[in-house]
């Protein structure tokens, strides 16, 4: 194994040639590398000469390339290893400023055996940076004197040479000082999350940020450089770079993230990881509901399209789906599974067909998300037959008629929403049906100022739906794919239990 700094920098100025017309990351001179700091929020004196300089002379900070002229030239990562020497040049001013004791010799050989495995990490990652810096950015640069074929080739004699390096390396080593960049660039910016949010999003973003979360992104992106290199020659997997500190039960990442490593599966995760930001396109769930009442009543508590619910109102054509409807369900439920989008589906018990047909479809495993079983129907289900004469009453009122006539009208008998429908038209001196806009749109407004049913005082089952539709927004889709069911009589959503 070879574990000293000394022979890792040398293969730098070996393969200079090669990385000259392999590195995607051009290197800085002083003034720009100096600029380049502190756009990420380093503290540095000087505009064209400063610390980077004064560090090298000292041997504390390695360099990448010394003109004639001694002009100094930086590849973008030593900044890592630069950050690293002014917090312990910074540690030991605060200490001397305090203390009239000199520091013990053996905190200055720790101090050197720290610069020195900074400088090598950051050696390594230079070393490994032409060959995963093009996956980790999404972009590739050809130097001017070669073509496609001739990167290609140059590249992979050069990948060959690295990994026999990378062999020779002792994993568990490597492993710690991995980790201890990880927790570095938590001190830098403890934001995990945004991290994955950042990685996700394209270069041009990444590239324009300045501060700590910019440095502590190059970072975390010179770590995962260095992680991919030697997960790839040793079989084996370590921590990502968003992971700092403590432990994820079970397949949490993959709950949360829909993925063990989102970084490694970054296209897979992406949506996912947006989605934990509130950042989307397209609707989130897709919610069929049976015709225009229940489609107004929702519209008029919440807006869809902000939400990212997005409502499809079938028409009354559930069991039919003719020819006539844009969509029909079972291909809309089809593309709802393959996009990974919830769906709910709202329907009237009454109808026999209705039933046989969401039945079709839960046994086919075409609905992920919330099934609202209305018994007998939306109205019913929702409200007692006295409110929905107060409801009726309340908007003949609006639009001009006597709301006593349906008050003090005859209503025996009346146990579904058709037949409330048909004795309205006989009862009120409106001349109209009692459907649509107006009829869903007043429902929701008396749901709302009457959350509870006054029979039994329990909770509309339409506020149930809407918390359905919202939690969407947060649930897991895989986690609900694969844990929960519903049952084929009630549609009730049940946990699976000891299914394969």
């Amino acid at each position: 194994m070879i574990e000293n700094n000394a022979c890792l920098h040398s293969k730098l100025g070996e393969w200079s040639e090669d990385l000259e017309l392999l590195r995607q990351n051009r290197l800085l001179e002083e003034s720009a590398f100096l600029r380049f700091a502190r756009d990420r929020g380093v503290s540095l004196s000087g505009f064209i000469r400063g610390e980077p300089g004064e560090f090298n002379k000292r041997g504390w900070l390695s360099s990448d390339r010394e003109d004639q002229d001694g002009t100094l030239f930086f590849h973008p990562f030593r900044s890592y290893s630069l950050q690293r020497i002014l917090q312990h040049v910074k540690q030991k001013e605060f200490v001397e400023l305090r203390s009239s004791v000199p520091e013990s010799p053996e905190w200055d050989i720790r101090r050197a055996e720290a610069r020195a495995s900074w400088n090598k990490m950051t050696d390594l990652a230079i070393l490994l940076e032409p060959l995963y810096w093009p996956e980790i950015s999404g972009r590739q640069t050809l130097h001017p004197s070669l073509n496609e074929n001739e990167y290609d080739t140059k590249l992979s004699s050069y990948r060959e040479r690295v990994f026999d390096l990378l062999k020779r390396l002792d994993p568990s080593h490597w492993k710690a000082l991995h980790e201890d960049l990880r927790r570095y660039a938590c001190q830098v910016d403890d934001n995990g999350d945004l991290y994955l949010l950042l990685r996700a999003s394209t270069w041009q973003i990444r590239e324009r940020l300045k501060g700590p979360i910019s440095a502590a992104l190059w970072i975390r992106h010179m770590g995962e450089v260095v992680r991919r290199g030697f997960e790839q020659v040793n079989a084996e997997r370590w921590k990502e770079e968003d992971w700092a500190f403590g432990a994820w039960v079970g397949r949490g990442r993959t709950l949360l993230y829909g993925s063990e490593r989102p970084l490694d599966e970054v296209h897979a995760t992406r949506s996912r990881i947006a989605l934990r930001f509130g950042l989307f396109t397209g609707s989130v769930v897709k919610w069929y509901v049976e015709g225009d009442t229940e489609y107004y009543a929702i519209q008029s508590v919440l807006k869809p399209e902000v939400a990212g619910i997005e409502l499809v109102n079938l028409m009354g054509n559930i069991a039919l789906e003719r020819a006539n409807i844009a969509l029909k369900l079972r291909d809309a439920l089809d593309k709802d599974c393959a996009l990974r989008r919830f769906s709910m589906i709202s329907f009237d018990r009454d109808v026999v067909e209705n039933v046989k047909a969401i039945r079709r479809h839960v046994d086919a495993g075409r609905v992920v998300g919330f099934i609202a079983a209305h018994d007998p129907d939306f109205e019913f289900a929702n409200f007692t037959l006295a409110e929905l004469i107060e409801i009726a009453a309340d908007l003949d009122e609006q639009r001009g008629a006597s709301g006593e006539a349906l008050r003090c009208g005859n209503w025996s008998g009346i146990r579904s929403a058709r037949g409330f429908e048909e004795r309205y038209a006989k009862i009120s001196q409106r001349s109209s049906v009692l459907k649509g806009q107006g009829w869903g749109r007043a429902m929701a407004d008396y749901a709302d100022k009457h959350p509870l049913r006054s029979d039994n005082e329990n909770e509309r089952p339409f506020w149930q739906e809407i918390r359905a539709a919202l939690q969407c927004m947060t649930a897991n889709y895989d986690f609900q794919r694969d844990r929960f069911k519903f049952d084929r009589q009630t549609f009730a959503l049940v946990e699976r239990r000891g299914e394969e």
